[in-house]
Parts: C-alpha cells; structure tokens; sequence
C-alpha cells in the first residue's frame, strides 16, 4: 500500500482529501471521562451517584472527507491542540457505505475503540493536556467517502482540561480499579506536585481509608491553588465533610473501643461483646457515627462467639448509622467473612465485591481480592 499524509479541513473548507489505498498520518490531544459527574459525587459525597449528562449544545470542531479506495486505509493522529476540551465524541460516517475503524492512545498504546463492518461510528474520547490518539479508519469492497468530525462543546464553553494521570485515574475509578485510580493521581502529583485537580481526587481516596490528615492537607492545598469551578465545590464539599470526620470522639468511648479492638485481636469475643454493649446503654452522648462503629465491633465480636444471625443485625444496623463510603466498605467487608464462615458463598462474593468497590484500606483490599479468587475457584469446582 502506498501512503499519504495530510491535515484535517476545517468546516466550511473547500475540497476533499483523497489518501488512496494507504495509510495518513497527522497529530492532536484532551481529558475528561464521561462518567466525571459520578465520580465527583462520590468523592465528594462518598455514596452512588447517577452517570454524567452531556452539554446540551455541541460544535464540529473539525472534518474531513476520506476518500478511499476498496480495501483502503488511512491513519490519522489526533492531539489535544486541535480540540482542547473535557470531553468530545469522534464521528466517522459514511452514509451509505461501512468501514472499519480502531482508535488507541498513542501514549501507552491502550484500545479506545474496535468495530468493524460499521456505517457511522461515534466514539466518546476521554481527553486532557498530553492526550493523543491514533485512529485507522479501512474502507469495505467499493471505494467510498467518509466523513471524520471531532464534536465537542461549543467553543465559548469550552473548560480547563485535566492532565493524562488525572484522566486516566477517572476512567479506572468508573471502571471500579480503585487502587489503580489512587495510584494515577500520585503519578500526577509526582508528574507535577502542583496538580490541584489531582490533589482532591487523592485527598478524596485517602478520606473513604480513613486518613483524614493527610486527606484534609491535600485537600487544603488545592483549595488555595487555581480549580475548575466543578472541582472546587468539589473541594468545599470535602472539607465541611473532612470537619465532621475528623471531630474527635469523647474520650471514654475512644478509649473503650480501642480496648475492644485489643479483645477482639486476642479472640476474647465475650469480653468485647460485654465492653460493647455497656458504651452502648451507658448515659454518653453518641453520634449516629460513633454508633455505627460500635455495632461494627458489636458484629465483629458475635461472629467471633458463632451468633452468626445476630451478627449480621450488627453489620445492617452499623451502615444504617453511619452512612460514610470507606465504613460501609469496612463492614461488607466482615460480612463477607462472617458468610464464608457459614459457607454461603454466593453472598460472600457479593460482599467482598462491595467491600472492594467502595474502597477499603490497602491490608484488607488485599485479603478481600484474595477472597473473592477463592470463592470463584470454589463455586468453579462445584459446576
């Protein structure tokens, strides 16, 4: 095959391009995942949220017509300065006549998009400063015209795009890969330590582990920087939020639990079941969260004594009290375990899944990911 190179005609040109039964090349970059909006509620809220809307309104930023040959391809390389936006959608149409179209990433080489035999191809491109991709559009058996736009917000509500590592931390956080998502936004930050929008994804990880310094000094820091509106109500939300985690527990009932924990780390189920429900009818003022915590260990210690029902009454009783994201990760997560004592594996996988999705401290992500490749393996043998 031969090979041709040009650039993209912007709307309103005149002529067409005709790169012939070869390959094209050319260059472009963005950032942002459609399913932003859910992310942002959940850091910023710790709980589920609906998928992202799109704008209302949209502009063809770029087209061009791709005359092709039967069986011809062109290549064509876009970056992040032809359409320095969010969020925008590639448009490959041919009307009448199907092609084949891939898209990777040039950066790492990671697949966006594979379809073939397909008449009008729209690709939804996660985008940001550092973006580019690669795109291979192959005609069928008859010599055809496509059409390549690049859609995306009109031009004056354009916003601050984000970096690769942030982009690619919202993509795997929607994709459930939590670790993998905390992980990016560090990247980022050791990229570049200035990454505000980095900083309150992170700050927000580090808030459902129950690190609240650390997330609280981060979070601080990007708010004294320059954010995106979006992302700085985002911010807001998580200090008020961070206030309210991090306001300490009456002495007695922070002394008392921690001794808890010592019993239940020893196995003394019966003492920590007793120490537990004395906090609980004792005269001391106690929050919902505070509450909550103490029937976590109320079920904790009644599984460790074989109460298994009552146990369970513990756990739905603890996330009914207290409604924050990286707590109810913590108590799916013994859920998961007191099901696997009563052999229910069905159940277990569910809790272990959720426990993961929400997001656990790193010590017991691992054990819950172990778990649940022990259950497949289980329920595999049983079939």
């Amino acid at each position: 095959m031969g090979e041709c190179r040009h650039d993209l005609i912007k709307p309103g040109s005149a002529g067409d391009r005709k790169p012939g039964p070869g390959c094209a090349d050319r260059s472009c970059k963005r950032g942002t995942t459609a399913r932003l909006a859910l992310l942002i509620v959940l850091l910023a809220a710790g709980a589920g949220a609906a998928g992202a809307a799109g704008p209302v309104a949209t502009e063809v930023w770029e087209s061009e017509n791709l005359e092709l040959d039967a069986r011809g391809s062109v290549q064509v390389t876009i970056g992040y300065g032809q359409i320095p936006v969010r969020r925008w959608t590639l448009v490959v149409d041919g009307a009448d006549r199907n092609c084949d179209l891939n898209v990777r990433r040039v950066r790492d080489g990671s697949l966006l998009y594979q379809e073939t035999d397909g008449r009008r191809h729209m690709v939804s491109v996660p985008w940001g400063e550092g973006e580019q991709i690669s795109l291979v559009v192959t005609n069928r058996d008859a010599p055809a015209v496509f059409v390549l736009s690049l859609v995306g917000p009109p031009r004056d509500q354009v916003h601050l795009a984000y970096s690769y590592h942030v982009n690619r931390a919202l993509e795997k956080y929607a994709d459930g890969q939590r670790l993998d998502a905390e992980s990016e936004c560090r990247d980022a930050l050791a990229e570049d330590p200035d990454d505000a929008v980095a900083k309150v994804l992170l700050a927000g990880f580090l808030r459902d582990k129950h690190f609240y310094d650390q997330a609280t000094a981060l979070n601080e820091e990007a708010l004294a920087a320059d954010l995106p509106v979006g992302m700085r109500e985002v911010a807001e939300g998580l200090r008020r939020d961070l206030i309210h985690l991090r306001a300490p527990l009456p002495l007695p009932v922070q002394n008392g639990m921690n001794e808890i924990e010592d019993l239940l780390e020893r196995g003394q189920g019966a003492e920590a079941l007793g120490r537990t429900d004395g906090l609980l009818g004792s005269d001391l003022e106690l929050e919902a969260g505070a509450r909550g915590r103490l029937h976590l260990l109320r079920g904790r210690a009644l599984a460790q004594l074989g109460r298994n029902f009552e146990a369970l009454d513990a756990y739905t009783t603890a996330t009914q009290l207290e409604r924050d994201r990286g707590f109810e990760a913590v108590v799916s997560y013994h859920m998961g375990s007191l099901f696997m004592d009563m052999d229910n594996l069905p159940q277990a996988r569910g809790a272990f899944a959720r426990a993961v999705q929400a997001g656990l401290p790193t010590g017991l992500d691992v054990q819950a990911r172990e778990q649940l490749q022990t259950i497949e393996k289980r329920l595999k043998n049983t079939h």
